[in-house]
């Protein structure tokens, strides 16, 4: 089974779970609110791994302009189980 990790925290994900749902089964310390993809709340840079993620949607996409190819909603960001992802919400650290 493939993993997500935040930090310290590692989460195990299935394929069709998306990243945000897989860190608070662990109680990863992750910022999120609406869990819809409205809010943006939960924005992640993906360090490694953006290839075992489903490609976004119009709607995330629409969410994102602004960033970089690097970061998803963690909400709406889907495992494919292909292998491990690693995340971080530090956007201070050049992509």
């Amino acid at each position: 089974m493939a993993t997500v990790s935040f930090g310290d925290v590692v989460a195990q994900a299935e394929p069709g779970r998306d990243v945000l749902s897989a860190l608070l089964d662990v109680n990863a310390p992750i910022a999120y609110l609406c869990m819809s993809g409205t809010c943006g709340t939960c924005r992640v840079r993906v360090r490694a791994g953006m290839e075992h993620l489903e490609p976004p949607d119009p709607a995330e996409l629409r969410r994102l302009a602004g960033g970089t190819r690097d970061e998803r909603l963690a909400c709406q960001a889907i495992m494919t189980g292909g292998g491990d992802v690693v995340v971080d919400q530090d956007f201070s650290r050049p992509a």
